[in-house]
């Protein structure tokens, strides 16, 4: 459900720098190009494909729709903690789900500084401001280990956010090693 909210946001937040059409590959050629530690191509493929912008954009272009992705994410799952706060009772489960919302609200931050670097080709500290965003989803599913037999509310969101930012993050990896 994020995932869909979120594609939707990210395709209209921002324009990307131009690119000539000789340069403009679309996702697949970057997709290829990743490691498997970070996604797979199709993953990459579908997500960056969700962004219309991503048809006539070169790699750099990519690079800063991933990162408008990820900031839209994290929005879309700010969104789902919000809902919950309505329909959750339970006191830890709201102590979890604050913390949650405190973790995914940070991320904002640097996932804007992160564009920003990335959009100024310092694909080094883009990456390293992700890789700090990629610890929200495990400090925010550590919150709900706190009682036994409690079952994270966000696991589905937290999945799908740390799957985004890691497309980031090898995107950026990839440029800041091929530029």
């Amino acid at each position: 459900m994020a995932r869909e909210i979120n594609r939707t946001s990210a395709s209209s937040s921002s324009s990307l720098p131009s690119s000539s059409a000789a340069s403009a590959t679309g996702p697949e050629g970057i997709c290829n190009s990743l490691g498997g530690g970070y996604v797979t191509p199709d993953y990459c493929i579908s997500v960056l494909g969700s962004d219309p912008r991503s048809r006539t954009a070169d790699d750099h272009g990519l690079a800063v729709i991933a990162d408008d992705i990820a900031l839209a994410n994290a929005t879309g799952v700010n969104s789902v903690i919000i809902t919950y706060f309505a329909n959750v009772s339970d006191s830890f489960l709201l102590s979890c789900l604050n913390l949650c919302r405190d973790y995914y609200v940070g991320s904002y931050a640097n996932i804007r500084q992160a564009s920003n670097a990335t959009s100024s080709r310092d694909y080094a500290t883009a990456e390293k401001l992700l890789n700090g965003v990629f610890q929200v989803p495990a400090k925010c599913e550590e919150t709900f280990t706190a009682r036994a037999g409690v079952a994270s509310l966000l696991n589905k969101e937290d999945s799908e956010f740390s799957e985004v930012v890691n497309l980031a993050r090898g995107i950026n990896n990839y440029l800041k090693k091929n530029n």
